[in-house]
């Protein structure tokens, strides 16, 4: 139930993220001055930033501009540099410590990664892995196979989740509940194919 509990608030954490209020440069540079900011985000494929006021409140502007002291960016300077160059010296000026991770591209990524407070990725990783080699090593499972779950731990990513709340029993179920014998566990094949379309569903979910 504990390895449920904190995979399930990094999942909160990362959803909540998945959608920031678009706001202006300026509120960026307001919020890093006032001390709110406590995670921030650097893509710089699109010159994008995401950045958290405390913990659930997601904001995101563009660093086309680059208005912090008007400087623009060089022929030997890339346009990224610049902009990294700027939130530094934003960040510098506030006195505050900001955890800040840059990306190198938008294509989202494994899902416990993508957890910003710090404390809470390496628990969410942490309790990920925790749960793959329970997976792993346990010798019955209810509703899928090895195989089946494998894939939707790495290709469906929300696996993890559905294997704590259904195996090796549902957590709705007294752990007395008899073993589930009128069909057999879903096999790999069957398995990969639920979690392309997961995949699919949470890429969806997340442009919607």
């Amino acid at each position: 139930m504990l390895l449920l509990l904190v995979l399930l608030v990094g999942a909160v954490a990362v959803v909540a993220s998945v959608r920031p209020a678009e706001r202006s440069e300026p509120d960026l540079a307001a919020d890093l001055a006032a001390g709110r900011v406590t995670y921030l985000d650097y893509d710089r494929g699109d010159g994008r930033v995401r950045w958290a006021n405390g913990w659930w409140r997601w904001s995101t502007t563009s660093l086309m501009s680059l208005t912090g002291g008007g400087e623009q960016p060089s022929a030997v300077a890339p346009r990224s540099d610049a902009a990294l160059a700027w939130l530094d010296r934003q960040i510098r000026a506030s006195g505050h410590h900001v955890p800040v991770s840059i990306r190198e591209d938008h294509e989202p990524g494994w899902w416990p990664a993508e957890v910003a407070w710090e404390p809470l990725q390496a628990a969410t990783v942490a309790a990920w892995f925790g749960t793959f080699l329970i997976m792993l090593f346990s010798a019955h499972h209810r509703y899928a196979n090895r195989w089946a779950w494998f894939w939707l731990f790495t290709v469906g990513q929300v696996g993890v989740l559905l294997y704590l709340v259904l195996e090796p029993q549902p957590v709705w179920r007294p752990r007395s509940w008899p073993p589930r014998t009128e069909r057999a566990p879903l096999g790999g094949g069957i398995g990969l194919i639920w979690a392309i379309l997961l995949s699919i569903a949470a890429s969806l979910a997340g442009l919607s």
